[in-house]
């Protein structure tokens, strides 16, 4: 518990982690000090600048190592107080692009698209800052001639290949002001700039009080439990997906001639989940769709099992069903082993709050979620079920592992957590499809 909440005090650098941070927390900088013979030790530097080096262990004991005996020396970051673009150097020569989000002493925790991935410690080499948009921007116009039209192009090119497409075209329209005579060539580039599809679209802003989606009734289509799936991924642990061929080429069109970006042959040759990391990291959530998840992720999977199918369906749901919704909660009870139905009474238990507008589920600390102290005796109750006839309690004596199971899941569920409904763009009622049908079986056709 000390060397954790030290951790949390340390404050990382803006500089490359090449230059360890001046700035020491109580207890000293942390630190992986690998030893030439291979041993590794794990803990707090109170001077980058003696010799020996003191560290003072995790277990709370102080070891010495001779400078002349350290192979190297890693200054951990510690907790970001804010996600920080980055590259992860792993130890078998490959890397990992994303979001950190803790550099601590079990490893790194990475944001990759929609997903969070985990690093342990000893996999990790170091990890390098990236510079943001504005910082690689500013960077690469300083290193160019703007008097120069062929630099200009190839500058103006790379924004366009880099999806930075208002700056591109702000750039675009003063290069054909200031070089008249490089018409073929803006013309050029007024024809790639067109043909790159606009992925990140900007969203509209929010009022202080959100709407929450209004979701379906029936069921969610197959489409929407497969974004669903990809939002909860886990590449620690990966699900069988398979990437179809042609995702492969269209992703590497889309992205031909980016710094750093493997080539097709490549492409083809890294594993589905892989493939599926690296579309997230790009964030081509317009190609999501041609990802194909059979089989629920672990988080999911886990609701399924020790949740929906145990006591959330058949005991909540005897009372709690879309026709009925006391209190306002209901789920759907029809077809409820389809994934489609399943994946819906997820979206819905997220949605349901109590009378006083508390949510049934706490994602920040999962033990106190209401929908814990509803399943209670009464008596046992903080916020007690309302007294209703044929009420019986759910985590009753014997039942303990079922109240663990909620907290677990939820501990596993995609953090920080996204309105899934606004996500998905569900929208409702849906028009179900043309059919011989009569105007009043098609207005109960069902939605999937």
């Amino acid at each position: 518990m000390i060397t954790a909440f030290l951790l949390n005090l340390f404050l990382c650098s803006n500089g490359d982690e090449s230059e360890p941070s001046s700035t020491i927390a109580e207890g000293g900088t942390p630190v992986i000090l690998v030893h030439l013979d291979g041993r590794r030790f794990a803990g707090f530097l109170s001077d980058l600048e003696e010799d020996p080096l003191s560290v003072l262990l995790l277990d709370s004991t102080t070891t010495t190592v001779p400078k002349r005996m350290v192979d190297t020396l890693r200054v951990l970051q510690g907790a970001m107080p804010e996600p920080k673009p980055c590259v992860v150097l792993l130890k078998d020569g490959s890397q990992r692009r994303g979001l950190l989000l803790e550099d601590g002493f079990e490893g790194v925790r990475l944001q990759v698209g929609p997903r969070t991935e985990r690093i342990g410690l000893n996999d990790v080499a170091g990890v390098r800052w990236r510079p943001t948009v504005a910082q690689e921007i500013e960077a690469r116009r300083a290193a160019i001639r703007s008097s120069d039209p062929a630099e200009m192009a190839r500058f103006i090119r790379w924004l366009i290949m880099e999806g930075h497409l208002e700056a591109a075209e702000a750039e675009l329209a003063k290069y054909t002001k200031d070089f008249p005579e490089a018409g073929a060539t803006a013309s050029q580039l007024r024809e790639l700039l067109a043909a790159r599809p606009q992925l990140e679209p900007q969203a509209p802003k929010r009022s202080s009080k959100q709407r929450r989606t209004a979701l379906p009734n029936g069921a969610l289509t197959p489409i929407e439990v497969n974004r669903i799936r990809i939002w909860e991924y886990d590449f620690e642990n990966p699900s069988p997906v398979r990437i179809p061929g042609e995702l492969r080429r269209t992703f590497h069109a889309r992205h031909l001639g980016k710094e750093g970006f493997p080539d097709l042959k490549t492409l083809r040759r890294l594993q589905d989940h892989e493939f599926l990391r690296l579309l997230c990291e790009m964030k081509d959530r317009d190609l999501y769709d041609e990802v194909q998840i059979t089989v629920d992720p672990p988080a999911l999977d886990r609701f399924r099992r020790t949740i929906h199918d145990r006591w959330l369906l058949p005991q909540c749901g005897s009372c709690h069903s879309r026709e009925s919704s006391p209190g306002g909660f209901g789920l759907e009870t029809k077809e409820a082993n389809k994934p489609e139905v399943r994946m819906l009474n997820l979206l819905l238990l997220e949605q349901a709050t109590t009378s006083d507008g508390t949510p049934l589920l706490n994602w920040r600390i999962p033990s106190e979620s209401r929908l814990l102290d509803l399943g209670k005796d009464p008596r046992a109750a903080k916020h007690p079920h309302p007294e209703v006839e044929g009420y019986t309690p759910i985590f009753h004596r014997g039942r303990e592992a079922w109240v663990t199971n909620v907290i677990e899941w939820l501990k596993m569920m995609y953090r920080p957590r996204p309105d899934l409904g606004s996500e998905l763009n569900i929208q409702w009622p849906r028009n179900p499809p043309k059919s011989e049908q009569s105007e009043g079986d098609k207005s109960a056709a069902s939605p999937s």
